[in-house]
C-alpha cells in the first residue's frame, strides 16, 4: 500500500466515488472527499500525487477549490484533473487557465479515466525528477562558488594573515546584517533570496584586490604614509576590475556583478568623500553601503599590530557618530537595531570561522 501513488477525489456524488473506487483502488491509494472543505481537511495530513476534482459542487465549487489550492504553496504543484459533464470549450479554457492538467468527462469511461490519470502522474513525477536534477546541478555550482570564494580569500590571507581573518570576520557580520535587512520594507524588494545568497558568498571577496598591493605596503606594521595609502586605495579598483572582467566571461553574471559592486565601492562614503570614485548617497550600491559598515566594525573591534581592539559598545557609538557622513544613516539605524546580534557574532566569530560558517546563511533576525 505504501508504494502506491495517492489520489484525492473530491466529488459530492457518492455514485461517482464508487465508480472511481472500482477503477482505481487496485492501482492507487484513494482518498475521498465529498466537499471542498473536507478535501482541505484531508490535505492537512496527506499530500496526494494527483487530485480528481468535481467542478459542480455546493458551497465551494471546483473552480473555487482550485483557486484555493493554487494559492497555497504546499498544494499548488499537485496536478489537478477536473471531473465534469460540461465539455464546452469555454469551461475547458477556464480550467486550464486556472491550472488544471486535464479533464475527465462524466460518465466515466474506466480505461480512459485510468490512462489519463496515469499519464498525468507520470508527467508530474518526471517534472519532479527533472527539478531534482536541476537542484543538484545548482548545488554543485554553489559548491564551486564556495570553493572559488575560499580560494580567493586564501590567496589574500597568504599575503597578509590579518586581512584573511578580516575577510572572514566581515563576512560573518555582513551575513547577520543582510539577513535582518532582507525582512524589512524598503529593503526586501532589493534583496531577493538570490541576491542575498550571492552577496553573502561574495562578502569574503571584498578585499581581494589587496593581492596586487606590494608587501611593503600591505604588511607594514604601522600607519601608512599618504603615498602608501594612495597605493592601498588601489585595491578597490583592482578588485572591481577583476570581477568586471569575470562578468563578461562567466554564465552567472549576477554573481560577478555583485562581487564587483562590493569590492569596488565598499570604501565610498555617504558624503561623497570616499574612494575610488567619490560616489555619494544612493549612488553607492546598497550592498557596498552594507559592507562599508561591517568593514569598519571589524576593523575597530579587531586587534592590529598598531592598535588594541575597541569594545563593541564604543564601536557602535563611533558608527552612530558617523551616520550621514561616512555611512548611510538608514542602514546605521538598522545596524544599531541588531546590536545584540552583532555583539554575539563578535563573541563567537572564532568558533564560526572554525566551522567555516563565515559566508553561510545562518541568521534569521
Amino acid at each position: 500500500m505504501d508504494d502506491k501513488k495517492k489520489i484525492l477525489m473530491v466529488d459530492d456524488v457518492y455514485l461517482n466515488h464508487a465508480t472511481a473506487r472500482d477503477v482505481l483502488s487496485d492501482t492507487y491509494e484513494l482518498f475521498e472527499a465529498t466537499s471542498g472543505a473536507e478535501a482541505f481537511e484531508i490535505l492537512k495530513d496527506t499530500l496526494p500525487d494527483l487530485i480528481l476534482l468535481d467542478v459542480v459542487m455546493p458551497e465551494m465549487n471546483g473552480m473555487e477549490v482550485l483557486k484555493k489550492l493554487k494559492a497555497i504553496p504546499a498544494y499548488k504543484d499537485i496536478p489537478v484533473i477536473f471531473l465534469t459533464a460540461d465539455t464546452s470549450p469555454e469551461a475547458e479554457v477556464e480550467g486550464f487557465q486556472l491550472g488544471i492538467v486535464d479533464y475527465i468527462t462524466k460518465p466515466f469511461v474506466p480505461m480512459v479515466m485510468k490512462k489519463r490519470i496515469e499519464t498525468q502522474i507520470n508527467l508530474s513525477q518526471y517534472q519532479k525528477d527533472l527539478e531534482a536534477r536541476v537542484e543538484k546541478k545548482i548545488e554543485e555550482m554553489e559548491q564551486m562558488y564556495d570553493l572559488i570564494t575560499v580560494s580567493f580569500a586564501g590567496l589574500v590571507e597568504s599575503r597578509d594573515g590579518i586581512t584573511g581573518v578580516h575577510l572572514k570576520n566581515t563576512s560573518i557580520y555582513f551575513t547577520a546584517f543582510i539577513s535582518h535587512l532582507k525582512t524589512l520594507k524598503g529593503y526586501k524588494e532589493y534583496l531577493p533570496p538570490s541576491v542575498v545568497k550571492k552577496a553573502c558568498r561574495c562578502a569574503p571577496l571584498h578585499d581581494v584586490g589587496k593581492i596586487a598591493i606590494r608587501d611593503s605596503v600591505l604588511q607594514k606594521p604601522a600607519s601608512l604614509s599618504a603615498e602608501e595609502f594612495d597605493t592601498m586605495k588601489l585595491h578597490a579598483v583592482i578588485g572591481g576590475a577583476l570581477f568586471d572582467y569575470l562578468e563578461e566571461r562567466i554564465p552567472d553574471k549576477e554573481f560577478a556583478h555583485i562581487a564587483s559592486q562590493i569590492a569596488k565601492s565598499h570604501h565610498e562614503r555617504w558624503d561623497g568623500k570616499g574612494y575610488p570614485n567619490g560616489l555619494k548617497g544612493e549612488e553607492i550600491p546598497l550592498l557596498a553601503r552594507i559592507m562599508a559598515i561591517v568593514d569598519v566594525y571589524d576593523a575597530m573591534t579587531s586587534k592590529r599590530p598598531y592598535k588594541e581592539p575597541v569594545s563593541h559598545e564604543k564601536t557602535m557609538a563611533m558608527i552612530a557618530a558617523n551616520s550621514g557622513t561616512q555611512f548611510d544613516p538608514a542602514l546605521v539605524n538598522e545596524f544599531l537595531n541588531i546590536s545584540n546580534v552583532i555583539k554575539e557574532c563578535l563573541e563567537t566569530k572564532e568558533e564560526m570561522i572554525e566551522k567555516k560558517q563565515y559566508f553561510s546563511m545562518k541568521f534569521d533576525t
